[in-house]
């Protein structure tokens, strides 16, 4: 279920299946809280489906995050969360009286978290909880951060029997553990990550095959810590992992889905040690194509931990690492390269959206010392699709490996775009000056040949932005119907078991096949079953949902920390772009500072005194009298207004537009 906060929803098929939503209309709800698991019957309309609630079957929400206000003699929360519709009232306990005083006279006016005790229905349309704990002050950091944590339903601690658990792992590799594995400690593997990474679940290597480094074919390997050998199914550690689906990554914290003692030890492929890995190797000829594609459960002796960007100083002619580590970052550059070539010439697709990154202080990880695009140089950039190359290139292996088994894998799904969303695109192309063809750009070529003529122009980051929200969103499923924008007939995660846990079932599944054609799959009395088929497509189901709460919450924390570093700066002045529309208002992208704010339409009307409405592409904003317009990809100037903490919303007032 996904409320509307107009007191709408629309029914979303546990297959992610978007264009069979079931619109529910206002005053049918029957109580169902956004996120619930509900049986709808369901009907054709001239608006599409329509349904009614049947049953709620599973509630997914059971806690709620408010201020906590005294009314009417009694108390309520006041919600943020413009997706709980219905009034929400505190009571002593599971089946005290609705109005009942607060316990502590220190709690109103702070965040609480709530736990639902009674859920709304056709007779009570309220909401009623009881008090467990203070979070703090509204608008504080911690506060507001945990707010979205427990909204998103995600835990930043590990229960005390999943620690019990992984305090009993093992410090360094045993005997017992090498049965059955290929010793690759021969082979001069190397980690590539960001400075401040904690894990290294990942380390490659490549294996010249000639004399002719511009001819001769490679053998790239990439090995991926072999978590599955530490997470046995069935223990409290795959419980919780399975319950995380992902690890959480937020501007001042990360929250693994496996305890330290396996993240950032056992399952990290730390320089100089011993490590368990699942490996795959692949043959990768002159024009990018693999072959030979091979999956063994290994041990490996990774040789040195490099940065991102000592790697990028380094393609750049730095000379600091020596003469066989440089040598060996070269011969890595050259094979991806060959991969990249390859894949960019099958039409893959890349997306020209800058990310914006946080930059706290280092002694004091609370302040917030700007808001800067990230991976800003080219060298950088080169550096990190240096690793990206090759772990899709060993993700594209065990997918096609899957396909020609049989295996139960879960894939990695890209479907299509959808047609009425890139007929708007197409309108909006064409009146900001560029022509695109709908039918074309359902196919990866047409795309990246579209996406490639927008290099330069103004509204670029505008139309990525369009194609982005016109193609599926990608999903893990039983059923392969390839990768869209790799361009890929089939795609398996297998290089993040630390923080993923599909990959974490792409091991078992591949260790169980290994196994039963005799091949090197790790000792026998840890070995995996293979999963049947239904329980791959459950966990492919919850791992979606699951994805998408993380990364709601991912994209609300740092909209947070946006909003918080602006708040000190109401009544500046900034220069920026229209990055998009809504009948709202005008979204626009600040340089510098790199955050997002929106100027309202009603403070535009209210300006220019006259109606401002969004034109059927999307991609204008009209005066009805004047006909003035402003369009996407025009630079503005607008003034800092407003900042709402806890909506994580920065208001903005236009003072001029400059054009394109």
């Amino acid at each position: 279920m996904h409320v509307n906060p107009g007191g709408y929803g629309f029914a979303q098929p546990l297959s992610g299946d978007e264009k069979r939503s079931v619109f529910i209309p206002p005053g049918y709800l029957r109580g169902a809280l956004d996120g619930d698991e509900i049986e709808v019957v369901a009907w054709e309309s001239e608006k599409g489906l329509e349904g009614r609630i049947e049953a709620i079957v599973t509630r997914k929400r059971t806690r709620i995050v408010g201020v906590l206000v005294e009314f009417g003699g009694g108390w309520i929360l006041e919600v943020d969360d413009p997706r709980i519709i219905w009034p929400v009232v505190c009571v002593a306990g599971p089946k005290g009286r609705k109005g009942s005083k607060a316990p502590r006279p220190d709690m109103p006016g702070m965040v609480v978290v709530a736990n639902i005790v009674n859920y709304p229905g056709s007779r009570d349309p309220e909401i009623e909880v009881q008090v467990e704990r203070v979070l703090g002050e509204p608008g504080a950091l911690e506060t507001e951060v945990q707010k979205i944590l427990i909204d998103r339903r995600i835990e930043d601690f590990f229960d005390p029997k999943v620690l019990a658990e992984a305090a009993e792992v093992p410090e360094i590799v045993l005997d017992e553990d090498l049965e059955n594995r290929a010793d690759l400690r021969g082979l001069a593997f190397m980690t590539i990550d960001p400075p401040d990474a904690r894990d290294f679940d990942d380390a490659v290597c490549v294996e010249l095959l000639g004399e002719d480094p511009q001819t001769a074919d490679y053998r790239l390997h990439v090995a991926v810590a072999d978590v599955s050998h530490y997470v046995q199914e069935g223990t409290a550690i795959d419980e919780e992992a399975q319950r995380r689906c992902f690890s959480t990554y937020l501007p001042d914290r990360s929250i693994p889905m496996l305890p330290p003692e396996l993240s950032s030890h056992m399952c990290s492929l730390v320089p100089k040690r011993d490590r368990l890995a699942m490996v795959t190797s692949m043959r990768v000829n002159a024009a990018g194509q693999t072959s030979e594609h091979e999956v063994r459960a290994a041990i490996i002796h990774s040789r040195r931990r490099l940065t991102y960007a000592e790697v990028a100083e380094e393609l750049e002619g730095a000379e600091q690492l020596g003469k066989k580590a440089r040598g060996r970052v070269f011969a890595l550059r050259a094979c991806s390269d060959r991969l990249r070539n390859a894949r960019m010439r099958r039409g893959a697709i890349e997306l020209d959206l800058a990310e914006a990154k946080v930059v706290l202080e280092e002694d004091d990880r609370t302040r917030i010392r700007d808001v800067v695009k990230s991976r800003s140089s080219k060298s950088m950039a080169r550096a990190y699709n240096l690793i990206e190359e090759m772990m899709i290139a060993a993700n594209e292996a065990v997918g096609a490996l899957a396909v020609e088994h049989g295996l139960p894998a879960v894939f990695r799904v890209h479907d299509l775009p959808d047609e009425e969303k890139l007929t708007t695109l197409t309108q909006a192309a064409h009146i900001l000056g560029t022509k695109a063809d709908p039918e074309r750009l359902r196919t990866p070529r047409g795309a990246q040949k579209f996406l490639k003529r927008l290099d330069g122009k103004s509204f670029a980051s505008a139309l990525n932005m369009l194609m982005l929200r016109a193609m599926a969103q990608a999903q893990y499923a039983v059923e392969n119907v390839g990768h869209f924008a790799l361009a890929s007939p089939a795609y398996v995660h297998f290089t993040s078991p630390i923080r993923r846990y599909p990959d974490l079932i792409s091991h078992r599944v591949l260790k169980a096949w290994v196994a039963k054609k005799g091949g090197p799959a790790g000792p026998k009395a840890v070995l995996p079953r293979m999963p049947g088929r239904e329980a791959s497509e459950a966990q492919a189901l919850r791992s979606s949902e699951r994805e998408r709460e993380i990364s709601g919450a991912e994209r609300e924390t740092q909209n947070l920390f946006a909003a918080l570093f602006m708040r000190d700066r109401i009544g500046d002045r900034f220069d920026g772009r229209v990055s998009g529309m809504s009948q709202f208002g005008l979204f626009v992208q600040i340089e510098s500072p790199y955050v997002d704010g929106m100027v309202k339409v009603a403070d535009l009307e209210k300006d220019r005194k006259e109606p401002y409405y969004r034109d059927e592409t999307g991609v204008r904003m009209v005066g009805e009298k004047s006909g003035k317009v402003i369009t996407v990809g025009d630079r503005v100037v607008v003034d800092l207004v407003d900042v709402s903490v806890g909506r994580r919303q920065i208001d903005l007032y236009l003072i001029d537009v400059l054009g394109s």
